[in-house]
């Protein structure tokens, strides 16, 4: 069992591998390597210095937002230095293994700090979605701001890739129905044989699972400073932007660039970010770029901007992520011997 699972991660780690390689290549394929490397001697990295203090903040931001969603879940004790070790370790993690960020901070926080796996990854559950309204809220933002520059763009890409929808409309409704009947099916049989599945040992475990899944994703209408935890979100999702729109700053391409095209670059990112290939790799480029054709910004200096970017997030996920991976060790250490001691 533990084999199988080590090579379906193992073939999960290459096909992402394989993904955001092929993205990159698509990405870099009409564009001048020579010239982006001669240029990026050229960038102020003043900004780029800049930009990496805010996304610091940002984090710390997130790791008291955290905090916040845990203390009506009994853990007022929780400091925001610990939780955020257990943020960074998680960004850390997810550059090796998409998606595995997750599962990896809330078993920083039981190891740190006694709070169950269970009970955080509710937490985090919420906290995925409370971002992914603020995205949502966003992108209308800039479809409302930007809706003459982005209709065409948009209309094209729809045609484009569903054009031949219409082709396809028998297949749609053979998977359907095939997917309504698994259901039914699947809906019956529990039906029929709850009482047994409530005597099995793991339907009981998997019940208690969700039940504290749940507490966690709940937790966000307890929380008692409301007023922080959105004053946090806000704060954390204007600090995104501001990294990007600081970036601009060190390229002379996309110096002159305003707030609206900073908006549209943290909208991209951020699906590109959300793509199950480590650290966005690919996805992110080449939304970035491509958005910044949008804004005049030609293909080449559009990669550079991405590819700057982008470096200088990874970098900072490995060097704060590692520090955070020690920083979680030695208080580990220290743990287990104070309970040897006493």
């Amino acid at each position: 069992m533990k084999g199988s699972l080590n090579i379906r991660s193992i073939a999960k780690y290459v096909v992402s591998l394989a993904i955001a390689g092929g993205l990159l290549y698509l990405v870099f394929r009409n564009v001048d390597t020579t010239a982006i490397l001669n240029k990026l001697r050229e960038v102020q990295y003043q900004w780029v210095i800049l930009a990496v203090v805010i996304f610091i903040v940002s984090h710390i931001v997130r790791a008291y937002r955290w905090n916040l969603m845990l203390q009506p879940l009994g853990y007022q004790h929780l400091r925001t230095f610990r939780t955020l070790l257990a943020v960074l370790t998680a960004y850390f993690a997810n550059l090796i293994i998409p998606r595995m960020g997750e599962v990896t901070r809330c078993g920083v926080l039981r190891q740190l700090d006694k709070v169950p796996v269970t009970t955080s990854l509710g937490t985090v559950v919420a906290e995925r979605l409370v971002d992914l309204l603020s995205l949502f809220a966003l992108m209308a933002l800039l479809f409302l701001t930007e809706f003459g520059r982005l209709s065409d763009f948009i209309t094209g890409f729809w045609e484009e890739k569903f054009s031949n929808l219409g082709e396809q409309v028998f297949a749609i409704y053979v998977f359907t129905g095939i997917a309504t009947v698994g259901l039914l099916t699947a809906f019956f049989l529990v039906r029929a044989f709850w009482d047994r599945l409530q005597q099995n040992a793991l339907f009981q475990k998997t019940q208690t699972l969700l039940r504290e899944v749940l507490r966690g994703v709940t937790s966000i209408g307890k929380i008692k400073k409301q007023g922080q935890f959105w004053l946090a979100t806000v704060s954390m999702w204007f600090m995104y932007f501001l990294v990007s729109y600081t970036v601009f700053f060190a390229i002379p391409e996309t110096s002159n660039l305003g707030a609206s095209a900073g908006l549209a670059v943290l909208v991209m990112g951020s699906l590109g970010m959300a793509a199950p290939v480590q650290g966005g790799i690919g996805t992110f480029h080449a939304l970035v770029s491509g958005v910044l054709l949008l804004y005049g910004i030609e293909q080449g200096d559009g990669v550079l901007f991405a590819t700057l970017i982008h470096g200088m997030q990874t970098l900072s996920f490995i060097v704060m992520g590692g520090f955070a991976f020690f920083m979680v060790s030695v208080l580990s250490s220290r743990k287990i011997k104070t309970a040897t001691t006493s």
